[in-house]
């Protein structure tokens, strides 16, 4: 009995050895299957996150060979803008340099006839001069000696020398365009902005990089303006339109103010002509809108005082 006691009591131990042995071994088990479970969702994710870089990469190629080609349409264009500002800047500068010809040919033939005016005076008061000193002999009183008359003579000649008008070439200006020029020139800063309505700068005045594309540059002889549909140019001052011309399809407009012109670009239509006299904010024509681009209304103004560039933006009150 005492034996069959200890080995059932053995028995007892060794099933309770074997059951703990179990649950470590289900333990195990339950962890080894989480960590496999684990694994194979990390693998997945893995997998997963591959298949997503390499479609990334395949879309970045795309992009970027897209872009290569964008690029080269891009460089095209501005290639082309670049030409096409080159040329509008050498048919400004002509006609700004005509402008100028025939300002000092108007200075030129005032100055001629301010000179013909006194020389045609000083003969006039030395024929009167002349003239009272032979009614003065003729009446015995206040005759003059022949040293006196060489004075007087020596004084009149003197007088022509001093009284003699300085070249026709030295003028660039006649008095009203001169006149213009000072009242223009002490309204920098004030002058109001060439643009009917609400309006943005897009770009500004000088040389300037293209954002995106490397090495390219581009040079703004002016300010380009961007407004609302309908917005008309306006003149900055008052003037006289000294040129209506077509380009590329557009109008443009020179207004001169003395020695100062002022440029209005890219118009669809002109509502004043060579020769106009216009007042300060007078509307001079409507702005063209692209509708190829949205109807978007851009204004290219430049401004110059002879064959000088300025910047518009220091002229302008904003």
């Amino acid at each position: 009995m005492r034996y069959v006691k200890e080995y059932a009591t053995y028995q007892r131990i060794q099933g309770e050895e074997i059951l703990k042995k179990q649950a470590q071994i289900n333990r195990k088990k339950l962890e080894l299957e989480q960590v496999k479970t684990a694994k194979e969702n990390l693998l997945n994710e893995r997998e997963q996150e591959k298949a997503k870089l390499e479609g990334q990469e395949k879309q970045k190629k795309t992009i970027v060979a897209s872009l290569q080609k964008k690029q080269k349409g891009l460089q095209n264009e501005i290639y082309t803008k670049r030409k096409e500002a080159s040329k509008l800047n050498a048919r400004i500068d002509n006609l700004i340099a005509a402008e100028i010809a025939k300002a000092k040919r108007r200075a030129e033939e005032e100055a001629r006839r301010e000179a013909a005016a006194a020389r045609k005076a000083e003969a006039a008061r030395r024929e009167e001069a002349a003239r009272k000193a032979d009614a003065a002999r003729k009446t015995g009183s206040g005759e003059k000696t022949s040293a006196e008359k060489k004075h007087t003579e020596k004084a009149y000649e003197e007088k022509e020398t001093v009284r003699k008008p300085e070249p026709a070439t030295s003028y660039s200006l006649d008095r009203a365009d001169r006149q213009l020029s000072g009242s223009f020139e002490r309204n920098r800063g004030l002058l109001p902005v060439p643009i009917t309505g609400s309006y943005m700068v897009v770009s500004h005045y000088g040389e300037y990089s293209v954002e995106g594309l490397r090495n390219v540059k581009l040079d703004n002889k002016g300010i380009d303006i961007q407004g609302r549909p309908g917005a008309n140019a306006r003149a900055v001052f008052d003037g006289e339109v000294s040129a209506v011309f077509q380009f590329n399809g557009l109008v443009g407009i020179l207004v001169r103010h003395g020695n100062y012109i002022s440029v209005y670009c890219n118009l669809s239509s002109a509502s004043v002509r060579q020769g106009d006299k216009v007042r300060t904010r007078q509307s001079i024509g409507r702005i063209y809108s692209d509708p190829s681009d949205g109807e978007r209304t851009v204004l290219h103004f430049q401004l110059r005082k002879e064959t000088t560039k300025l910047n518009p933006e220091t002229w302008i009150d904003r």
